[in-house]
């Protein structure tokens, strides 16, 4: 960042160069207006100086008390950069204000007009090469004061018409012009200020958090990408995933996931410093059905008249179903697995099941258990058992 650092200093000296030609100027001649364009030059160097430090800042290593390093470093100057702008622009528009209310006009002089056509053409050629040097080196600061460079084109370009129109006669074109590049300045430093807020503000990369989310999607081992959290600038940024495993994944396969995520996210995304990755095991939801009949007896027998259907997530829920397939001839054992799954089963109590039902049951992804119990609480509360046995992983077929 040697080069951006060697920016900021020209950036600081051309300004110190400006506003003492513009200070000088505009006192000479009594213009509010260059008066006002010489203090914005001299505030640009105070800027720059601000920038410079963010920069220098920035590049710090991190350590026990930053352990993210010290990049935000360049958004506070960024910040600084946008405040400058904007209370300049605040005291543009009182002076050029008592200078109309007094009725005062400046004197019309060729060099002063001069100074104003430099100012134009050296702020032109500094805001290219602040905002070229700004990109190439991706620093948010350097852009920002690029940008304030661009404004003082348009402030030192209006000063310049001023400068034409009172020599025509028209005396309040001096202060018009003041409170016009007043209002410009305003806006610009009102954007510099929200870009840097939201940096220092991690707001989210919308555009970066979906393409990072469809990089880690397509590794293989990762179930679901639950949350992509980015933070920094433009230059360096810090990406945490959240993504999901299948329970009982060796830690080895663990390792490798995590390392894959993070070599195709930095190889994707130069600016990415840095990626945590963070694991969950997926825990699917339980959701039993024990046939039951019509006073709530258990039956142990896929083919009963009721299901009541028991959901472990949390707090237990409980529903009890119809089962109007339970005197079927035909593709009984289909039309109960479909029956199931449309209800969200996940297992099934039952002894008494043919081999083509269990087959149907397994094709939704229903396991079929064994679970001893005369009611339907004492069957619940060995399926809590089976639950909490098997920790994170799904409940097996028994």
């Amino acid at each position: 960042m040697d080069s951006a650092l060697r920016v900021s200093k020209v950036s600081a000296f051309v300004n110190l160069l400006l506003t003492l030609f513009k200070g000088v100027a505009g006192v000479s001649v009594g213009s509010t207006a260059l008066i006002a364009d010489a203090i914005h030059s001299l505030i640009d160097v105070f800027g720059s100086v601000f920038v410079w430090l963010g920069i220098r800042i920035s590049e710090k290593p991190a350590d026990e008390t930053h352990p993210y390093g010290h990049f935000k470093a360049e958004s506070l100057a960024e910040l600084a950069v946008g405040i400058i702008i904007i209370l300049s622009s605040f005291f543009i528009i009182y002076e050029a204000l008592k200078e109309l209310i007094a009725f005062k006009a400046p004197e019309f002089e060729y060099y002063a007009l001069g100074v104003a056509a430099i100012a134009t053409v050296t702020n032109e050629l500094l805001a290219r090469y602040k905002i070229s040097a700004g990109k190439k080196f991706k620093s948010s600061a350097l852009i920002a004061e690029g940008k304030h460079s661009r404004v003082d084109v348009l402030a030192s370009f209006a000063v310049f018409l001023g400068f034409i129109f009172v020599k025509i006669g028209y005396w309040w074109a001096d202060g018009l012009v003041a409170i016009i590049i007043s209002v410009i300045i305003l806006q610009i430093g009102f954007g510099i200020l929200k870009d840097s807020t939201d940096t220092l503000m991690d707001k989210v990369d919308e555009q970066l958090d979906l393409q990072i989310s469809e990089i880690v999607s397509r590794i293989e081992g990762v179930e679901k990408v639950e949350l992509i959290a980015s933070r920094g600038t433009w230059r360096a940024k810090i990406i945490e995933v959240h993504f999901c495993i299948k329970p009982g994944l060796p830690s080895d396969i663990i390792d490798l996931i995590q390392k894959e995520i993070e070599e195709r996210i930095k190889s994707s995304f130069h600016e990415v410093v840095s990626v945590i990755p963070v694991v969950k095991v997926l825990r699917e939801k339980v959701v039993l059905a024990i046939p039951t009949d019509d006073k709530g007896r258990v039956k142990n027998d896929i083919s009963s008249e009721f299901f009541t259907i028991v959901e472990f997530d949390g707090e237990v829920e409980k529903k009890v179903i119809e089962n109007p397939y339970a005197h079927a001839e035909k593709k009984k054992g289909f039309l109960i697995s479909e029956l199931l799954e449309k209800h969200g089963v996940t297992a099934v109590v039952a002894k008494k099941i043919g081999e083509g039902a269990r087959a149907h049951l397994r094709s939704k992804g229903i396991n079929v258990l064994n679970l001893e119990g005369n009611t339907v609480e004492e069957v619940e509360k060995r399926a809590r058992e089976l639950i909490k046995g098997s920790s994170s992983e799904s409940v097996g077929e028994v």
